[in-house]
């Protein structure tokens, strides 16, 4: 049975992290072919155009819309919405324009109260796949002005984004089976009695030695397992962070306490990217899935949808997805263009 994160655990995931939800990647946001795509989609769009972006996360999609409608002198209206507790509002120093997007945290996508007839484009990079497929798509024909387009960027299941995670999803598992932290932090512990008590008894002292020689083994198995990978940013993060603890270098200026601190956080940020890496395996579409989501689709009289591949660094990234409905299709709105 798939794990998925609940709006606590999502709202944690984006607390404190970068503009997407890649782990080390798109720093200033999704970029190359990925922009394009997006670019491509926000030129057909009129002046003055609703644009929502669902399963928003931190703006990254939301943010790229406002930057086309900036540059463009496009005017868009851009929602963000989001069933987590989301603050986006935090990253705005660094990306000035996500003060231009409304953002609504605590909002599912399968039911986001905003007006019918409202958009003229729903989209979606990574978000549409941890929804109720069926439901959604409800909601997003509610939402659509007659000719408004549907988009969206979905993992697939063969896709290097989903090797990569198969594979740091091994790393957590990896870490999480070793010694490391709870050698760490019985180190630690007689660190603590050390600084209570000013000496440590010869059965103390014999077994700090024998600590720290079990978490040098520990350390050195992860390393070793770490040069195998193709990518092993996550194990390296984790070995490295035990070590700065360690380091004599530190000794002065990281208390016991600070320790214990670091290695209980660590403990649980490894616990929280395995979750993340289940809940993205679990998400993401095989082909019979896309299959479905065209039929759900045209049933509720989406233009037959262009589903197709979409690489990135010449490899396959995801699946995209583009529809929209006929122009005289939908729920009767006023003239949203005054």
């Amino acid at each position: 049975m798939a794990e998925h994160l609940d709006a606590e655990q999502w709202g944690d995931w984006w607390r404190n992290r970068s503009l997407t939800s890649f782990h080390g990647h798109f720093r200033h946001n999704y970029d190359g072919s990925l922009r394009l795509f997006w670019e491509e989609r926000f030129a057909t769009l009129p002046r003055g155009a609703a644009i929502l972006d669902l399963a928003t996360g931190n703006g990254a999609l939301a943010l790229l819309a406002a930057e086309y409608s900036a540059t463009h002198d496009r005017n868009f209206r851009i929602t963000g919405i989001d069933y987590a507790t989301i603050r986006p509002e935090s990253l705005q120093e660094d990306h000035p324009l996500l003060a231009d997007i409304r953002f609504l945290g605590n909002t599912p996508m399968e039911n986001t109260g905003l007006e019918d007839a409202s958009q003229d484009l729903v989209m979606s990079q990574f978000g549409f796949e941890y929804g109720n497929m069926p439901a959604t798509i409800r909601e997003i024909r509610r939402l659509l002005r007659p000719g408004g387009c549907f988009s969206a960027m979905i993992h697939h299941r063969d896709s290097a984004v989903l090797e990569q995670a198969r594979e740091a999803l091994a790393q957590t598992k990896r870490c999480e089976k070793s010694t490391v932290t709870k050698t760490a932090a019985a180190l630690v512990e007689l660190q603590q009695k050390l600084a209570r008590e000013g000496s440590l008894d010869t059965q103390d002292q014999q077994r700090a030695q024998k600590l720290h020689h079990a978490l040098a083994s520990e350390l050195d198995k992860l390393n070793r397992y770490a040069r195998q990978l193709k990518d092993p940013s996550h194990v390296r993060m984790f070995t490295q962070s035990i070590m700065v603890l360690f380091d004599r270098r530190n000794a002065a200026r990281i208390s016991p306490e600070q320790r214990l601190e670091a290695i209980d956080r660590l403990t649980t940020e490894n616990l929280g990217y395995r979750r993340r890496m289940k809940d993205l395996q679990g998400a993401a579409l095989a082909d019979k899935d896309f299959l479905t989501l065209k039929r759900l689709l045209e049933q509720q009289h989406f233009a037959s949808p262009d589903i197709r591949p979409q690489e990135y660094a010449n490899r396959h990234f995801c699946h995209t997805v583009s529809t929209c409905l006929p122009p005289g299709s939908g729920l009767s709105s006023p003239d949203p263009y005054p």
